[in-house]
Order: structure tokens, then sequence, then C-alpha cells
């Protein structure tokens, strides 16, 4: 056999060992968690962890658990474990996770001794020394707190993080292990906070949330592909395969909301010449997106634009200099748009520094850039919080009666 024959065949001998490593390792670990009368599921679907709702969950738009394994601790509580991950909605969420059920739903609350979790919108309270404690009732927190710190604090003595959550009827915890004896052990541990919880639990008890495929604390839609909003939007026809992807819709307090993405493709001819002079052409596929992010308004508003650039308009300008560098301004009426960007929007538009957006019409565009559930959550407060600030006598000189708006 020639030498490059030797080769080829160590190369396969090599593969055909590791592959049978790996096949070997994973049947022990399947073995090791059926022994402790588990169950294992090595693809499970999405269904699965819909009772789900509280970040990391229904955030993004690709989400999918892994590795799904589930069955009770020694106390008899239920528990799941299983992989998570998420994209579209901010970096990228995988991790493990630990869900044990609880006997009754409770209202959201997170407990972490690190950074808190992307995605939680409720204020955080100064309850616990070493801990970040989130709700909306701060009595709720404390009641919750009192009765469960000794056991998170057992739990966490063994070098393990403490993230956890209260998430309807399910104690969440990130950073489970995957060994069978470790995820034994640290469900052990987790276990006596669940039943600190629920014994606490009584008078703050609600209705459990219905699964499915939502977007924490909004009121939108998943539509997936709507094409006939390429029309409607006026967006580009030019090219071929125009389509539309992950379609959200909402009511937004009043200002209905629609975000999704654009694609399409268009075609071009290159020729090249060799060094011997011969001419050869091919055809070259560009792949085109744009992010589309609009806000229907019940009243139409004069042109003015906010950070975007470009054209149309007036160019204006105001006294504060910071303003003027971090926000391009234009518009088809600089009385309104001195009226209603005043020193208080200022400083709001200053503290938040949303993506730019256009008003026109009865419309609002923002161009985040990114098709990015919290990005358009953001925008979607950012609205609502300008349109908060606009003075009354804007209104009044518009003769519109606004709704009320988040501000």
């Amino acid at each position: 056999m020639s030498t490059t024959g030797w080769i080829i065949l160590a190369v396969v001998v090599v593969i055909l060992v590791v592959v049978g490593l790996l096949i070997f390792r994973r049947v022990h670990y399947v073995r090791s968690l059926k022994a402790r009368g588990w169950v294992f599921e090595s693809s499970p679907q999405l269904p699965a962890v819909l009772d789900h709702h509280a970040p990391p969950f229904g955030i993004g738009f690709e989400r999918k658990p892994d590795e799904f394994v589930s069955g009770t601790t020694s106390a008899g509580i239920p528990f799941r474990v299983f992989e998570y991950s998420y994209t579209g909605g901010g970096p990228k969420f995988d991790e493990r996770l630990a869900s044990l059920t609880l006997p009754v739903a409770l209202p959201d609350l997170f407990i972490t001794a690190g950074r808190p979790r992307i995605g939680i919108t409720a204020p955080a309270y100064d309850i616990e020394a070493g801990l970040t404690v989130s709700a909306d009732d701060a009595g709720y927190a404390r009641t919750i707190l009192d009765a469960a710190v000794p056991a998170i604090r057992a739990f966490s003595g063994a070098e393990r993080g403490v993230d956890l959550s209260i998430d309807g009827q399910q104690l969440v915890s990130v950073g489970a292990p995957k060994n069978a004896d470790e995820l034994s052990t640290y469900l052990e541990a987790l276990a006596p906070v669940a039943q600190a919880i629920a014994a606490a639990a009584g008078p703050y008890a609600i209705p459990t949330p219905p699964p499915g495929f939502g977007f924490y604390r909004r009121d939108w839609f998943f539509a997936d592909r709507d094409d006939s909003l390429i029309a409607k939007y006026g967006l580009t026809t030019a090219g071929h395969g125009h389509r539309t992807e992950n379609v959200i819709r909402g009511n937004n307090d009043g200002l209905p909301l629609e975000a999704f993405v654009h694609r399409w493709e268009t075609t071009h001819t290159e020729t090249s010449t060799d060094s011997e002079g011969r001419t050869t052409t091919r055809t070259v596929t560009d792949h085109h997106d744009e992010t589309v992010l609009a806000m229907a308004m019940p009243f139409p508003l004069p042109m003015l634009s906010i950070g975007v650039g470009g054209w149309g308009g007036e160019k204006v300008r105001f006294e504060s200099e910071e303003f003027n560098d971090a926000f391009k301004v234009r518009t088809s009426s600089p009385k309104f748009a001195s009226d209603v960007i005043h020193p208080r929007q200022m400083e709001y538009l200053m503290a938040i520094r949303p993506p730019g957006f256009t008003i026109d019409g009865q419309w609002i565009r923002f161009f985040p850039g990114q098709h990015d559930t919290l990005l358009i959550g953001l925008c979607a407060d950012v609205a609502h919080g300008f349109l908060a600030r606009v003075p009354a006598f804007v209104w009044k000189d518009l003769q519109v009666a606004p709704p009320a708006f988040r501000a």
C-alpha cells in the first residue's frame, strides 16, 4: 500500500474511533438518566416548553429546546431540564435550564446573584444583600424572599450561581449541569427553594397562564409571513423572490404595530477575461433584506424625521449642540419640530438613544437596522414616550384629541 493509502486508512481509523467513543458516551449518558427513572428526549418540540413565558422565554424569533430530561425529585416535585436557545432578541441565549413545577401559578419574580437576565421589565428591589430581586410588587418580592432565602443560600452554598425566576407555575433556574449525578444533586438542592416558595405563595396565587408562542409582556401576534405588506408599505419590487419573514402585529395600546423582514434577490452578469484572452460570463445573484417597523397613529402629523438623516423637509437645529450631534432633525414644519422637541423631549431622547424614526402623516416608522424583538419593544415604547411628551397646546393647534400614551 502506498504512503497516501496508509495515511487515508489512519485517518479513517481515527474517525471511526472518535465516532465510536462519542456513541459510547452518548449511550452511557442516556442510560445514567434512565437508571434514575427519568425520561430523556433528545429532540423535543417547542410546545413542550411553551408554558414558560418569562425571560429567557418570550424573546426572539428562533426558539428551540433540546436534550429534554423529565422526572421528579425525591420530594415528589416534577421537573424538566433542557437546553434552551433563542435568537433575534438581543444577544443569543443558549443555556441549560431546570424547571420545577410549583403547586400554584405566581406573578413573575427574578432573583440573581449576577447580571439580571435580558428582557426583564419589572423594577429591582434591594431586599437581600448580594441578590438582585425584580418583581412588579415589592411586598410580594419581600414575602417570597423572606421565605426562600435560607434555601437559596443553601442552594448557592455549593459554589452554584443564583439565577432563578418564578414563571407562572414554574421555578426556573439557569445553569443546570448535564451529568446525571451532578444534576441529581442540583435538583435536590433546588427542591427546597420550590417548597419554600410554595409555602409562602397562598395570597399571591394567580390563574395559570395558557401556553403559547408569545412575546413577553407584549400584545403581539406572530404571523410568520404576509407578502401583502410589501405593497402596503410601498417597498421596492425590483428584482425577484420578494417575501416577508417573521411578521409581528400588535395593538400597542392604540398605536397598531407591524414589524417584519423583507427579502428579495437581484441578478446581474459579470464578464471576465483570462490571461489568454478567453472571455467568460456568469450570472451572480445578490441577496437583499430590509427591516420594516411601522406604527399607525389615529391622526396625521407633519413630517418629522429624527436621527434618520437623508433628505426631505427642512433641516432643523436646536440650542443643545449635544442633541444636534446625536440626532439629525428634518421636518416639513419647523414650528412643529420646535414645539414638540422641547428640552424635556430632548432629555428623554438623549437618555433612551432610540433608533432613528420618521413621523409622516399617520405613520411612525423606525429604522432599527435589525429585526429584533427587544428593539421592536423599545421602539414601541419610544413611540408612546415621544407622543406623551408633546405639549397640550400642540394637540390643540392641530385640533387633535390624543389618546392616553404610555409615558
